[in-house]
Parts: structure tokens; C-alpha cells; sequence
């Protein structure tokens, strides 16, 4: 049986515990379909019991991903994110673990359009993404501030991660004054189908939320997202649930939910700003 990862809440762990082991995903271009479900540890549990034989370690089975959101001063993005328009775009870096100064983070441009997540990202070493999302050139961000692996460091400057460096900065700069906004910190478990499918499945354990000590030197601690221990349980695939994971889903009544981390913290954060109707409610229809 794959390891059960349980909620904090249920095993009384500090918040700010250390990380799990970091995990380095290389792809840097996804297009898939993310529906979200929230599980109390009790729907957790019994998930994870029930779809055992079905699933496996995905390549890089756990991490603690800490993302840094960017944003305007007027909170532009996330406002109209809530507002669940038929396209909506993220920018943030992401770290996996605790990288040292040359290691790789990754400048990330999320969009969804009609239900459907297109993430495009590039790795820099950590002051390369700050200087890249500051406003800094790419290229330059990257001279100054290089990768201590050499063959990441050509990846790099490949012609992929050039026009995918574009995309970014294009988004990037379509906004004023862009600056940092919210650090989303989780630990994440992910699984994939065995039966050929492309379903994967990850978990989103105890995540927290800060928006102070905006950077990646700052540790792992936060504002608890959701303080019940309730799981993020997201369902990453282009084609039709394959039978076996709607059974499963059915009999765990888990329902897909609207489940933003980052829209939650904002919510946290700001009450009185947030726009009206951004609560989570179950989406019918599947």
C-alpha cells in the first residue's frame, strides 16, 4: 500500500515542520484539466484505502512546495480570478524544498481557459527569478545569476525555454506594478493511475498561507488554510474519469469543489476586499 499521508491536525505535528525531501519536476510546458475536491481526513483516509490498487508513486511522490504569488497593488489577478471569468492567469515562482542560491526555482505563468490549465515555466536560480519577475530581462537574469548546474544552465538558454521566458515576461508585463503578494506553502503527495490512464492525483496536506516575509528565506510557517485538516485533493487529467475513480469518488461522497489556495488566503487576508461569492461550493454536473 502506498504510504497514507495523514493531516497535521491528526497527528498534532508543529505547522512549520521541516520540509519533505524536495522533488524537482522537469517538464516546464502542461495542458490538462485540474478538478479540485476538498476531503475531510476522514474522506482522505477512506480514499486513499479505497483507490490503493489502483494507484502508484508518481515520479516525485512528495515535496514541500513553497509558491510566491505575484500580483498588483489592487490585487488584480486574484480579483479576477474569483470572478471565475472563462480566462484567468497566475504568475509566481515556485520552490520545491529548500533550494540553495544556484539552485533551480521555477518563473511560472499558469492560465485556464474553458476549464482546461495551461502552465508554462522556466528554471532560474532563485535570484534570477526574483530579478526576471522585477522586471530584469531574461537573458541578463540569468547571466548574472546562474544555475550551478551547467546542463540546466543551457537548458536555460534553449530555443523552448526562450519562447516560454517570452510568454512570461509578455504577461508579466501587461500588469503595473507587479510585486509579490502571498506565499502559499503545502506539502504535496502525488500518485498516478496504474491502468494506462492519465490520471494523476496529488494531495495537498496542511497548507499554509503568509503574506509577510514574502521570499524563500523565510522558513515554512504560515496561517493554516484550512484549520479543520481538511485535504486539497486535485484530479489532473485531459480525458473522461476512468470508472474505477468515479466508483471510488461516489462512495466517498467527494464532490469537486472551487478550492484556490491562493484565493482562500486572499479572502483570509483581505475580508472586506473580497469580492462576494468566492466561497467553495460544490460543483455539480460530473
Amino acid at each position: 500500500m502506498n504510504t497514507l499521508a495523514i493531516p497535521s491536525s491528526m497527528t498534532q505535528q508543529p505547522t512549520d515542520a521541516p520540509p519533505v525531501a524536495p522533488a524537482v519536476p522537469a517538464l516546464c510546458n502542461f495542458e490538462r484539466k485540474e478538478t479540485k475536491y476538498l476531503l475531510t481526513p476522514a474522506q482522505y483516509g477512506q480514499f486513499r484505502i479505497c483507490a490503493d490498487a489502483m494507484l502508484a508513486d508518481d515520479d516525485y511522490p512528495s515535496s514541500t512546495i513553497s509558491s510566491l504569488y505575484y500580483d498588483t497593488p489592487e490585487h488584480a489577478l486574484i480579483n479576477r480570478s474569483m470572478e471565475k471569468p472563462r480566462y484567468k492567469e497566475k504568475l509566481r515562482i515556485r520552490c520545491y524544498g529548500s533550494p540553495k542560491m544556484g539552485e533551480a526555482t521555477y518563473v511560472e505563468l499558469k492560465k485556464k481557459f474553458k476549464g482546461i490549465v495551461y502552465k508554462r515555466r522556466v528554471a532560474m536560480s532563485m535570484p534570477a527569478s526574483y530579478a526576471f519577475m522585477e522586471g530584469m530581462a531574461y537573458e541578463e537574469a540569468l547571466e548574472r545569476f546562474p544555475l550551478t548546474d551547467p546542463a540546466r544552465q543551457a537548458e536555460a538558454f534553449s530555443r523552448t525555454s526562450m519562447q516560454i521566458a517570452n510568454e512570461i515576461a509578455f504577461a508579466r508585463d501587461r500588469y503595473r506594478d507587479l510585486r509579490p503578494s502571498m506565499m502559499i506553502v503545502t506539502n504535496r503527495f502525488a500518485l498516478r493511475a496504474v491502468d494506462g490512464s492519465d490520471v494523476r492525483i496529488t494531495f495537498d496536506v496542511d497548507p499554509v498561507w503568509r503574506d509577510r516575509e514574502l521570499g524563500f528565506g523565510y522558513g515554512f510557517g504560515g496561517t493554516p488554510i484550512h484549520p479543520d485538516g481538511s485535504v486539497i485533493m486535485e484530479v489532473k487529467c485531459l480525458g473522461a474519469y476512468p470508472l474505477w475513480l468515479v466508483q471510488i469518488l461516489s462512495q466517498c461522497k467527494a464532490y469537486p469543489v472551487a478550492s484556490s489556495k491562493y484565493g482562500k488566503a486572499y479572502c483570509a487576508a483581505h475580508p472586506i476586499q473580497a469580492p462576494l461569492g468566492t466561497h467553495s461550493r460544490p460543483q455539480h454536473g460530473r
